[in-house]
């Protein structure tokens, strides 16, 4: 694994970091667990827990209990409700209610998801501000690609920032991970790795055909087949090596919770990617732009 600095924090993260989200296959704090151990054996550090998961921070506390806290970067991603001021005291309560379950002392960072940014009011940020100063919250940060995140990485006052990003990604996705760097945020990158993209050729081709929506940005699907034929690589190693290009990420997060598939792309920083696929994926996004016009 290779290690990037976080911002201006001075402390080091995986290049390639887990989410962490409630579900059926880690039934339990064990089962939690078992999967944090089994990330950092493969060296990574790096981990988002999404606030309202409590068996998943009863299974980080656990965790904590045999790791030294100040080796871990622990992110809590707060989800916002649309309908729902993002005040101080729901802000207060998401913030302490993930300390004592995962007595994790203190966040690296808390990531605040578009709709929380959107409703959030001026006595959270007033508060965020005091948790900082507390030390109970390193960094505050934003997720997500609307109006509301771009007037937040415009506006400033945030020190990290989380960008959906992949092969396919857009010129608009791109600027605004640009804007944030040169802004001195700390960005963090997800949805790497396309699922439609890696989905076996055959399969997507009975998905191709007259029925996709020329607006849908993968509607030129069969020119990136070559990740499917690259010797020695699969598409989800390709997709994820592709993103670790970006120089402005910290961190480029993986969403899985298979053993064998984290030990497989956390190994990706380690490899180069080879002679022309960066050149292939930049034809393949042409290509697509183009069929789009037609």
């Amino acid at each position: 694994m290779r290690y990037r600095p976080f911002g201006a924090t001075g402390k080091a993260v995986s290049a390639v970091s887990l989410v962490l989200t409630e579900t059926r296959a880690a039934p339990t704090p064990q089962a939690w667990r078992s999967v944090l151990f089994g990330a950092m054996e493969c060296g990574i550090n790096t981990f988002e827990l999404i606030a309202g998961s409590e068996t998943l921070a009863r299974g980080v506390n656990e965790a904590l209990q045999a790791v030294d806290r100040g080796l871990l970067f622990l992110t809590w991603r707060i989800c916002g409700d649309p309908a729902r001021p993002m005040d101080a005291a729901a802000l207060g309560r998401a913030i302490r209610d993930g300390l004592s379950l995962t007595s994790a002392a203190y966040f690296d960072l808390v990531m605040l998801d578009e709709p929380a940014v959107q409703t959030l009011t001026a006595d959270a940020e007033a508060l965020l501000g005091d948790l900082k100063s507390a030390g109970l919250v390193r960094q505050a940060g934003v997720r997500g690609e609307g109006a509301a995140v771009d007037e937040a990485i415009r506006k400033g006052g945030f020190e990290a920032f989380s960008s959906p990003f992949s092969l396919v990604s857009d010129g608009r996705t791109r600027r605004r991970v640009k804007d944030a760097a040169e802004a001195d945020m700390a960005v963090i990158a997800y949805d790497a790795i396309p699922a439609e993209l890696c989905r076996p050729v055959q399969e997507q081709q009975k998905t191709a055909g007259l029925l996709r929506r020329r607006s849908d940005p993968l509607s030129g699907v069969g020119t990136y087949n070559f990740l499917h034929e690259t010797r020695g690589w699969i598409a989800e190693e390709l997709c994820l090596g592709y993103a670790l290009t970006e120089p402005a990420f910290a961190t480029v997060q993986i969403d899985t919770l298979s053993a064998a598939a984290i030990e497989r792309l956390a190994g990706v920083p380690e490899r180069d990617l080879p002679t022309g696929v960066v050149a292939q994926i930049e034809m393949a996004r042409f290509g697509v732009r183009e069929a789009q016009r037609a």
